[in-house]
């Protein structure tokens, strides 16, 4: 038989055992940082080109300054290559074909002579385009007029709006705009890059056109994107 006091003591021991817990340590957290942003990345824009300017537009003094300097600018993003502007030309006393509205191109050309060689960014192989509303012919007058003019031994071409005109077209028109744009896109895509002429409708470089209808019906691009 068990002693009474010796259960006593046990069962004290016991209870001091269940309640006296050695606490877990507290977990000491790290500091939170400052937080800092990060920097705003900014879009490398690509370095403007130097050098020589590749195609020079110069408009006549009927023609808009401001849309010559819009077209330099999609141009230059469309081909990759240095496209610029001038301020419209002043008088270069051209002289219409007698009892005509209509201009020798090869005029303007020798006209300007001194004004393209004074361009300040001009180079052995700056290509210069003329932007005019005059209507425009070879002096030989083989055809009854022409959009556009090309001189491969001065580099020139002039684009000539005065035929691009449907009825009801103003100015300004989309439409005319876009015709204008083709011609110069042809100019300088057979001057510049060398682009041969084309009998597929939808390529820039259709040839022959011979009315607003072809022109309409030109493609943009050279050679043109094909639907799938």
């Amino acid at each position: 038989m068990k002693c009474p006091a010796l259960l006593t003591a046990i069962a004290v021991i016991l209870t001091g055992c269940a309640a006296v817990e050695t606490p877990a340590p507290a977990e000491t957290l790290a500091p939170i940082p400052d937080f800092k942003p990060a920097p705003p990345q900014t879009k490398t824009q690509p370095a403007e080109k130097t050098g020589a300017v590749d195609v020079y537009l110069l408009p006549l003094d009927d023609f808009s300054g401001d849309y010559a300097a819009q077209m330099a600018k999609t141009l230059t993003k469309e081909f990759g290559i240095r496209v610029k502007a001038t301020l419209p030309l002043g008088s270069l006393g051209l002289q219409a074909f007698p009892g005509t509205q209509q201009f020798a191109a090869q005029d303007i050309f020798e006209q300007a002579g001194t004004v393209m060689r004074r361009l300040p960014e001009g180079g052995k192989h700056t290509h210069f385009v003329f932007l005019t509303n005059r209507d425009i012919n070879a002096r030989d007058r083989n055809f009854r007029f022409q959009f556009s003019f090309h001189d491969r031994d001065c580099r020139c071409s002039v684009v000539s709006a005065a035929r691009m005109h449907q009825p009801g077209d103003t100015t300004t028109s989309p439409a005319v705009e876009t015709r204008f744009m083709k011609m110069t896109k042809r100019a300088i895509g057979e001057m510049d890059f060398g682009w041969t002429r084309s009998t597929d409708i939808k390529d820039l470089m259709y040839s022959p056109i011979m009315s607003l209808d072809d022109l309409d019906e030109l493609g943009n691009r050279h050679p043109p994107i094909r639907s799938r």
